[in-house]
């Protein structure tokens, strides 16, 4: 599938955010285009709280070449939590209970757990596509489809 192809309802997941916010990252393009999709009347985009929350550790950190400041993080994370076209989706209790059993099914432990959150916050909210560039990660997951954008 292509960007301009992409249709429906959708989560973007965090590395894709973080992408958009790196102009000198190769994958800064395509990241800022997926997040675009969600002012086009055929698409609906999401993101999560727990979206957000990952980003400034992300950000902050040694991957981040250099990394931001703290102040220059949250600046980044405020801007995508307000753009009007992206509906960011609390972490309620159904969440989380929904991930421990998708955890169970899957027996998964550990950090796997944040990403069972995220299906089940898209369980919840009935969003069948998680745009990430992680597709691998939910490989097993039957419940939806991830696609990489890169």
């Amino acid at each position: 599938m292509r960007i301009d192809e992409l249709r429906g309802r959708f989560l973007i997941d965090t590395n894709v955010l973080i992408y958009a916010t790196l102009e000198g990252d190769p994958r800064y393009r395509r990241a800022q285009q997926v997040i675009k999709k969600g002012a086009d009347n055929l698409c609906e985009a999401f993101i999560s709280v727990q979206n957000l929350a990952e980003m400034y550790p992300n950000l902050t950190g040694p991957k981040t070449k250099p990394p931001d400041s703290p102040e220059l993080a949250r600046k980044k994370i405020s801007s995508i939590g307000q753009l009007h076209f992206l509906e960011v989706l609390p972490t309620s209790y159904e969440v989380v209970t929904t991930a421990l059993e998708l955890c169970c099914k899957y027996e998964l432990t550990l950090q796997d757990y944040f990403d069972m959150q995220l299906v089940a916050t898209m369980l919840v909210n009935q969003i069948p596509t998680l745009i990430t560039e992680n597709d691998k990660d939910f490989s097993l997951v039957t419940e939806i489809s991830a696609w990489n954008p890169f």
